[in-house]
């Protein structure tokens, strides 16, 4: 295995301690997930450990290679944890266009530090599917608001430990201004909103 193949990876993610491992375990745990969409992922490839099925998808050209070489296939292969070969693909292209993949298609839609991906991408998570946001972007506020959501986990990071939650769910998502969260307030400021109580990531169902 070529160094060069995972740099990319290695750079971003281990040296900075922020691979986020655990956190697709705690998915998985609960949920069983097999097929993830990681809209605006850069080389986050992690995911791939834990889920046999993943689509991730960004604007840079370079990523392209990135995901095509023989030494990431066989970084993943040394790493994942499950039995079967992994299948993963990238697309090169703004995730807030339509994207060639089928609707209602994937168990999980994850969304970290990428914009509005919970409403961009709804479309491709089936019902009763998973989204894991955080919101570092406002993105797990645009969820909240959204009919098409519902709010049913918090997962935060206490060192390396992620710790799965549904308890005092009615405790997030109140602002600590008297502010009213809607799409164009978020729109514009485009950042997490301040609220009272708050969780390293927060998981939704989708609807419909």
């Amino acid at each position: 295995m070529k160094e060069n193949d995972i740099s990319l990876y290695k750079n971003n993610h281990i040296i900075k301690n922020d691979e986020r491992l655990g956190l697709f375990e705690r998915l998985n745990e609960e949920y069983s997930i097999r097929r993830a969409l990681y809209p605006g992922s850069y080389a986050h490839i992690t995911p791939i450990f834990v889920f046999p099925e993943v689509v991730f998808n960004d604007m840079y050209k370079k990523l392209e290679s990135f995901y095509d070489s023989d030494g990431l296939f066989e970084y993943v292969n040394k790493r994942k944890l499950y039995s079967e070969e992994p299948y993963y693909s990238y697309i090169n292209k703004d995730f807030n266009k339509i994207l060639p993949l089928e609707e209602n298609s994937f168990d999980l839609l994850i969304s970290q530090y990428a914009g509005f991906v919970s409403r961009a991408c709804r479309r491709y998570l089936k019902a009763g599917g998973i989204l894991v946001v955080n919101n570092s972007h406002g993105d797990a506020s645009m969820a909240s608001i959204s009919s098409e959501y519902k709010f049913i986990a918090v997962i935060n990071k206490h060192n390396n430990n992620f710790t799965y939650s549904t308890r005092n769910l009615d405790k997030y998502f109140i602002p600590k201004k008297n502010i009213k969260i809607t799409e164009k307030y978020l729109e514009k400021h485009n950042h997490g909103v301040g609220y009272r109580k708050s969780a390293t990531d927060y998981v939704f169902k989708r609807l419909s």
